[in-house]
């Protein structure tokens, strides 16, 4: 099973902002078009959606496919603009198999359009140490949450991190750029 980067933009942030992490499903041809719709972004959604359930309640698929099509499936639902909805796929999936980096992610996600900001850090800290794939997208989207907690020197970290792991990455360069350091003198 592997892993790839929907993107979906959380226009209550900033314009893609959050990049959610879809999962692959090789499975049934329903799973796989559940995640297909997940990787390919809001145009298939209502298909999408249709197929997740339809793949769901088939039931013959492994624990970890289940998780994952819960995952897209949440995916799925972000998109529609359905984020209580999504975050139930997120808690399902995360029930079924609490080691999936990628449902800790996109939860979180999910928290931070919601500006539950706190939970949204905890959730990218999970994924983070859960190694999630794409840890880049966690470090950023955790910048944001912290950012939105006034705590701007971790945030500032964080989006040095996920331009050091994502080199040229336009998201979090445009987020330093707002940032002044300035020296503070040390009482002695």
């Amino acid at each position: 099973m592997r892993f790839l980067i929907s993107l979906a933009a959380l226009a209550i942030i900033a314009p893609a902002s959050a990049a959610a992490q879809s999962t692959i499903i090789l499975g049934t041809s329903q799973a796989r078009g559940c995640y297909e719709a997940a990787l390919g972004g809001a145009s298939g959604a209502a298909n999408g959606l249709a197929r997740c359930e339809t793949a769901l309640a088939e039931g013959a698929m492994s624990r970890r496919d289940r998780a994952a099509t819960e995952v897209n499936m949440g995916i799925l639902l972000m998109q529609a603009g359905r984020t209580e909805e999504a975050l139930a796929a997120y808690d399902r999936a995360l029930g079924i198999q609490p080691q999936l980096a990628e449902a800790w992610l996109n939860r979180g996600i999910a928290y931070l359009g919601q500006r539950q900001y706190a939970a949204a850090e905890a959730d990218f800290t999970r994924s983070l140490e859960l190694n999630v794939r794409e840890a880049h997208k966690a470090y950023y989207n955790r910048a944001l949450s912290l950012d939105a907690r006034e705590r701007y020197t971790d945030a500032y970290a964080d989006f040095q991190q996920a331009l050091q792991l994502a080199p040229g990455w336009d998201l979090p360069l445009r987020e330093l750029e707002r940032y002044q350091v300035v020296r503070q003198p040390v009482n002695g």
